[in-house]
């Protein structure tokens, strides 16, 4: 389980992205925040693998503290993280399978990873999480040759690479189309109740959040304002969501 508790961020001149964040993720589902533009979403999702300092709370990863690791504790536990990208983060000039295997790198030596040293069977377990993915036909295509939905699916395979706990989605359909949005979620949700992963995801879709996930947390201004099952969001609490925070409403008004 992932449980975080009273996570604070503040940017320069006191200004807060993260206001006291509380809410937990379980294996097995699909959570989605969601929020309007500059809420703090990414923010928390930077926080959760650690790729920003936040300056207060607890990150709790089946009751290790992430927050408090040092630098090699860090690297170990962020290798059980999977990171899906809206830009896909992929290497184009690469194969799919190439990217794939790319997501062993951390658990191997830094000469091993330079000199692109896979074994048969990681070799052999990249092409079966292709075609998990439904991309066994694209294995030694370059990405820069793929389809935005493919690109991305590429990159759910490579986090899969790394053996997740927990994967966390930054947006991750925010650039495909419809049908291919719809695939993706597909095997996102499939993904979450099959190998009991943590998929933790960033929305600006509310229609696809409230068709996709187990669980929703709602964030306005930095600070939660709602965290429950999906079906507990009815229009009262997305208003209350999506609200303008007052400061706002009050420049326009100027």
């Amino acid at each position: 389980m992932l449980k975080v508790t009273g996570l604070d961020k503040t940017y320069g001149h006191h200004k807060h992205s993260l206001k006291d964040v509380n809410f937990t993720a379980q294996p097995g589902e699909v959570t989605a925040i969601i929020g309007p533009s500059g809420a703090g979403k990414t923010t928390i999702l930077r926080s959760v693998n650690q790729l920003i300092r936040d300056d207060g709370g607890q990150i709790l990863l089946d009751d290790v503290d992430i927050r408090q690791a040092n630098k090699k504790q860090l690297r170990q536990i962020r290798h059980h993280i999977g990171m899906i990208f809206q830009n896909y983060n992929l290497i184009s000039p690469l194969t799919a399978i190439e990217n794939v295997l790319h997501g062993r790198l951390g658990a191997k030596s830094t000469l091993a990873g330079m000199l692109g040293l896979y074994s048969t069977d990681e070799k052999s377990e990249a092409l079966t999480l292709l075609q998990e993915v439904g991309l066994q036909d694209y294995a030694y295509q370059r990405c820069d040759q793929l389809s935005g939905g493919q690109q991305q699916r590429v990159g759910i395979a490579r986090a899969l690479m790394q053996h997740p706990k927990m994967i966390l989605c930054d947006e991750p359909i925010a650039s495909l189309d419809p049908k291919s949005t719809r695939i993706v979620m597909d095997i996102l949700r499939r993904l979450a109740k099959e190998k009991q992963l943590i998929i933790l995801i960033n929305l600006h879709q509310i229609d696809v959040a409230r068709e996709y996930a187990d669980h929703i947390v709602g964030i306005n201004s930095g600070a939660i304002v709602f965290e429950g099952p999906n079906q507990d969001i009815d229009a009262a609490t997305l208003q209350n969501i999506y609200r303008q925070p007052e400061t706002a409403v009050t420049d326009n008004a100027n």
